[in-house]
């Protein structure tokens, strides 16, 4: 039997996770769940953002560097790590949850490596954004899993930043300049002005290595308690990405929402990380921004065109699938969220209201793009 597309496992995994996750807010605002920080950030980036990263990659890595599908047994292992993890998490059990994000990692790893080695096409420059990335999980994840084990943490939740501000950003920075000119129709795709031309890799491999010795400094100045040095350069090194790769500076060419959404969601990333550099009292509510507003939007985007192009249905299904008022309650819960921190006061309840509104948006996602994901269009007559 041929082996399922990736994505159509582990998106309603990552579905799963994402609505427990901000679920718990709400009912902490009820009464009926006591401070759920802990379960909701690791349900939210190495639950929800992972499973999607896992079946994005899964799905595309064979495109991107020309090789095989993915294997039987790399959906397997995906499948049950993913799952592992979250049952853990609601469990308790976070050394059982860190190892299985250890797994999942590893296992992306060594799907990249083992078809980045073969002879063939070079893949997409791009690609060293998420072979770093997964590094940088891959060590977030044994620096979590050691916390979870009871041994002390280098720095405050560094194995965290190391998996979010680390691998989920470097995956989102990469692929996202891989993808979003292209999807969003920007005028010269792949042109990186001043720098290299559409298949001239000298000018990006200088660039991709310098962005990526600043991002690898950023960790290396927060570890030793220089954590708003580590910001700037975080911020300043994903601004060169997203102003030269992403082209930010231009409109979308395709003059539709779910473009709007690609290029909204890099300056919500630059938004946060900047606020986060420049007003270091606001870093949670900056975080958020980064998390719940550009993570979302650009998992919300891209995973709808991989639902729609690897289901083979019409392009126009895009807008079918992400609708303005899934975005609008998206938006919605990012302004929540940061009220949250504006006022203090009513925070309990504004958590719950971000949480119930972002699960809102998912819910009305998903009811357009589970259907297209479980079922493949098929031409007339074929």
């Amino acid at each position: 039997m041929k082996t399922p597309d990736p994505y159509r496992v582990l998106f309603p995994i990552g579905l799963t996770w994402g609505l427990i996750g901000a679920g718990l807010w709400p009912l902490h605002a009820l009464g009926l769940l006591a401070w759920p920080a802990v379960a909701h950030r690791m349900l939210m980036i190495q639950g929800f953002e992972q499973s999607f990263v896992l079946g994005f990659l899964l799905t595309a890595i064979p495109g991107f560097t020309h090789g095989e599908r993915c294997r039987p047994s790399e959906l397997a292992i995906a499948t049950l790590s993913a799952v592992a993890f979250g049952v853990a998490v609601l469990a308790g059990r976070l050394v059982v949850a860190e190892a299985a994000f250890v797994v999942s990692v590893l296992l992306l790893l060594t799907a990249v490596a083992r078809r980045v080695s073969r002879p063939g096409l070079a893949p997409p420059l791009e690609m060293v954004f998420v072979a770093f990335g997964l590094l940088l999980g891959l060590a977030g994840g044994v620096v979590q899993l050691a916390v979870a084990a009871g041994l002390p943490e280098p720095a405050p939740r560094f194995g965290e930043r190391l998996i979010s501000l680390g691998m989920v950003l470097s995956l989102v920075l990469g692929v996202g300049g891989l993808l979003v000119p292209v999807f969003a129709g920007m005028r010269d795709p792949l042109v990186i002005p001043g720098v290299a031309g559409p298949h001239q890799r000298r000018g990006r491999r200088l660039l991709y290595g310098a962005l990526i010795a600043v991002f690898a400094l950023a960790f290396v100045a927060e570890l030793v308690g220089l954590t708003r040095l580590g910001a700037f350069l975080r911020a300043g090194a994903a601004s060169a990405v997203c102003l030269l790769v992403w082209k930010l500076w231009r409109l979308p060419g395709r003059r539709v929402l779910p473009a709007f959404v690609l290029w909204s969601s890099g300056w919500l990333v630059l938004a946060g990380l900047w606020v986060m550099a420049l007003v270091p009292s606001f870093t949670f509510g900056a975080l958020h921004l980064v998390f719940i507003g550009g993570f979302a939007f650009l998992t919300m985007g891209i995973g709808t065109r991989v639902v729609v192009a690897h289901g083979h249905h019409p392009l126009a299904d895009e807008s079918r699938t992400l609708t303005p008022l899934v975005v609008a309650t998206v938006a919605v819960a990012v302004l929540a969220r940061l009220a949250a921190e504006w006022l203090p006061a009513r925070s309990t309840l504004l958590l719950g209201v971000s949480g119930a509104v972002w699960m809102l948006g998912w819910l009305l996602w998903a009811t357009r793009a589970v259907p297209r994901i479980a079922r493949t269009k098929t031409a007339p007559g074929a």
